[in-house]
């Protein structure tokens, strides 16, 4: 039985059998039972109510909710720090906003009571 070797062997050779050998990957997560989901971490509610309030524009109340999420958030290992830190950095920005406008309220009061003068 005399074969080349670029060219593969006759399909009526005796050794046509060819066995593959299947590996198992490396680093596989272990397979779960039927229907069994892997657990998720909840995510924080103190952040979601973090970032309903800073969209819906209140200022202080998702800037001291933010923090008390964050913390618990670090204390527990809960989901949630992303949609937290959006609700606190909205919170932020709205109490920048109140206090820039009650700046601008309170010079113009004081600038149209000089100029009423």
């Amino acid at each position: 039985m005399t074969t080349s070797t670029l060219t593969p062997n006759a399909p009526d050779s005796p050794d046509n059998t060819a066995t593959a050998v299947i590996e198992p990957a490396r680093n596989a997560a272990a397979p779960t039972p039927q229907g069994a989901y892997p657990s998720v971490r909840p995510t924080n509610v103190l952040g979601v109510v973090t970032l309903v309030l800073g969209v819906l524009g209140f200022a202080i109340i998702p800037v001291i909710t933010g923090h008390i999420a964050l913390s618990q958030i670090k204390r527990t290992g809960e989901e949630g720090r992303g949609i937290t830190m959006a609700g606190l950095i909205l919170g932020y920005i709205g109490l920048a906003g109140y206090v820039l406008a009650a700046m601008f309220f309170f010079a113009a009061l004081i600038f149209g009571a000089l100029v009423i003068r």
